[in-house]
């Protein structure tokens, strides 16, 4: 593992910031690996065109969540609201900031959610942003923007939810090629962070080659002086790695963005049925 692969270098932070509780996880998690690598942390809110363009139609109404009454849909008033949340994000990420001793800006942009998310995030070594909106109350959704930022983010990705715990695990994939040895290092650094215990999952295509993946990562794990125990993913494949990890409330799961072991829509897959966060390495 070259030197590049053997650190995670986090400069500047990217966190998507709403008025929802997964948001809200999100923004926790932003300020505590800010303060960790003393990394410069964006909070973005982005009024939805898309919502203000529903506000144009005649036949948009809101259903009020406690009342049920009924009330037709404006641009003013969807304005008004943005602009509350707004503030009151910014409130939240200043008072959290401020207590953590971080460098932070908070800015507020108007276009669709994930291009705006997008065009900032070539900038940055990270973005941080929750599983879902306010949309469905049960965790098995992933939300439309989360998705287009794991596909097409040039950075780092970590999607987490509400009342997301860091503690105790941290799981990762480890697979013989770039941004798997990068996912290790990564992993091996959150373990240190969190003081977590660190599990390499051995995706097993033959004994042969899971033995040989498990030699080559616990040879670097040495270097590290870090306890470490293996999982055998005895079918290398995400609804294994779903089954084993499933029923775990706490920990990250960190995975390199293009693994042999989730592909395509099997990540949407595996992140419907997980309630941990997920770290994707680039």
């Amino acid at each position: 593992m070259n030197k590049d692969e053997q650190r995670l270098s986090i400069r500047r932070i990217l966190v998507a910031l709403d008025a929802s509780p997964h948001s809200m996880a999100a923004l926790d998690a932003a300020i505590a690996l800010a303060a960790h690598f003393r990394a410069e942390l964006l909070g973005i809110f982005v009024e939805d065109i898309n919502l203000l363009r529903l506000a144009e139609l005649p036949f948009a109404y809101e259903v009020g969540a406690y009342s049920a009454t009924r009330r037709r849909l404006d641009v003013p008033h969807v304005e008004k609201e943005l602009r509350a949340q707004a503030e009151q994000v910014h409130r939240k990420l200043k008072k959290r900031a401020e207590r953590a001793r971080i460098k932070w800006t908070f800015q507020v942009t108007r276009g669709t959610v994930a291009t705006e998310l997008l065009s900032h995030a070539s900038k940055m070594d990270l973005i941080i942003l929750g599983k879902a909106g306010w949309s469905p109350k049960t965790f098995r959704h992933v939300g439309s923007t989360a998705q287009a930022i794991l596909a097409e983010s040039p950075c780092a990705a970590m999607l987490l939810q509400d009342k997301a715990d860091f503690g105790l695990h941290i799981y990762v994939t480890y697979e013989e090629t770039a941004p798997g040895r990068r996912s290790l290092a990564a992993a091996a650094a959150l373990a240190s962070i969190y003081g977590s215990q660190l599990t390499i999952l051995i995706p097993e295509d033959s004994p042969d080659k899971g033995r040989d993946l498990q030699s080559k990562a616990a040879a670097w794990i040495k270097t590290q002086a870090r306890e470490t125990e293996y999982r055998l993913l005895q079918t290398a494949n995400a609804y294994d790695l779903a089954q084993k990890l499933q029923a775990q409330s706490c920990g990250i799961l960190v995975l390199p963005r293009e693994s042999a072991v989730v592909k395509g829509d099997l990540l949407i897959e595996l992140l419907k049925e997980l309630r941990i966060p997920v770290f994707l390495v680039r």
